[in-house]
């Protein structure tokens, strides 16, 4: 991979995640205007249809992030089998991570 491919795709992952913290934000935002009731003790709040439509979509793009950044960082580390028993202590700390951070 090019290092100019690189640098395009690593900008793009922060755009995404910065695009998918603005839109959890606008989420909570959203959540926080719809009306309150309360009986007794008890406090519930409405649900709010754009409140969900804007956290789905943030947990979209963070998720397509996710994938975006593994699958890239995964085909760096692990080509082959046999080139990850050949590789350095540390690509294969990075390959277990990746794995790893599947199952988190």
């Amino acid at each position: 991979m090019g290092k100019g491919i690189g640098t395009f795709i690593c900008i793009l992952i922060i755009v995404m995640d910065i695009i998918a913290g603005i839109l959890g934000i606008e989420a909570e935002i959203a959540q926080d205007k719809v009306k309150h009731l309360k009986l007794w003790i008890f406090e519930c709040r409405d649900p709010s249809r754009q409140a969900f439509n804007l956290g789905l979509s943030a947990a979209f793009l963070l998720g397509l992030t996710h994938v975006i950044a593994n699958l890239l960082g995964g085909f760096v580390c692990i080509c082959s089998k046999d080139e990850l028993d050949k590789s350095t202590a540390n690509k294969q700390l990075a390959a277990a991570c990746l794995i790893l951070s599947w199952y988190a």
